[in-house]
């Protein structure tokens, strides 16, 4: 049976206890479709895969980010490096949302922080990252226990306002909608009554759609969480320069059933 890695027995430290904020300097949302029970397998109760036609979707996240630090401490006391983050399209009730199932970066510190006081599930990992004007390349050796390694390029000479021809999107505006307009993160307790919520707020995203000539990412092809073949690259996002800031975690009671 999947573990969906609810907070660790018998930990007091509290998680989210104080406002974050950084920059995305570079990001890719590597977006993957997949057949919503796939999804819905790998996700607590009661949160359930938001749906888009007939699909679900994960959206893998690869960003700089750059001097992230507790809100109220300047820029310059920030920690810059490389992140990874699988973060599933969900709704919880009537709300839409991300559920964070795994996270990898390239900084020890930022692991051990990240798992000590968030709910994203951080691993360590090799990361090599090359940028040239036209092209971006990208490998991840993930822990040797995980099946997690990524080798992407992505065509930045290619970015436009289109999406392509086999995405289950009509037009750049509705990927972003479903895909992008999402701004809050669900963590289901162990105890059925309740779910963590963090809020973030960000400046906008300017979307652009961005060829992936080499794609593969074995997280979502043959991994304990998606057996080969249960997922489909959709589409490729690129985005610059947003900040973000995440607020402090909230709980709330579980949506209940009106049957």
């Amino acid at each position: 049976m999947l573990r969906y890695g609810w907070s660790r027995p018998g930990q007091i430290v509290p998680m989210h206890p104080i406002p974050m904020k950084t920059t995305f300097r570079n990001c890719f949302l590597v977006n993957f479709a997949m057949a919503p029970e796939t999804l819905a397998r790998v996700l607590p109760p009661p949160l359930e895969p938001d749906v888009y036609g007939g699909e679900a979707f994960l959206s893998v996240v690869i960003a700089d980010m750059e001097r992230m630090r507790p809100a109220f401490l300047p820029a310059l006391l920030g920690v810059t490096y490389q992140q990874v983050v699988y973060r599933a399209v969900v709704r919880c009730g009537d709300e839409r949302g991300v559920h964070f199932l795994r996270s990898d970066a390239d900084n020890r510190l930022m692991v051990e922080l990240g798992n000590l006081l968030s709910f994203f599930r951080f691993h360590q990992a090799r990361i090599v990252r090359t940028s040239g004007r036209r092209d971006h390349h990208f490998d991840l050796v993930a822990g040797p226990h995980d099946h997690a390694d990524i080798h992407a390029s992505f065509d930045l000479s290619s970015a436009s306002q289109t999406v392509p021809a086999d995405s289950a999107f009509a037009s750049v505006d509705e990927a972003q909608r479903f895909l992008v307009e999402l701004y809050t993160a669900f963590r289901p307790e162990p105890d059925g009554e309740t779910v963590k919520t963090v809020q973030i707020k960000r400046s906008d995203w300017r979307v652009r759609m961005v060829d992936t000539p080499r794609a593969r990412f074995d997280y979502m092809n043959g991994s304990a969480f998606f057996p080969p073949d249960s997922t489909r690259l959709d589409s490729t996002i690129y985005v610059e320069d947003i900040d973000y800031y995440w607020h402090t975690v909230k709980r709330t009671h579980v949506p209940r059933s009106q049957d």
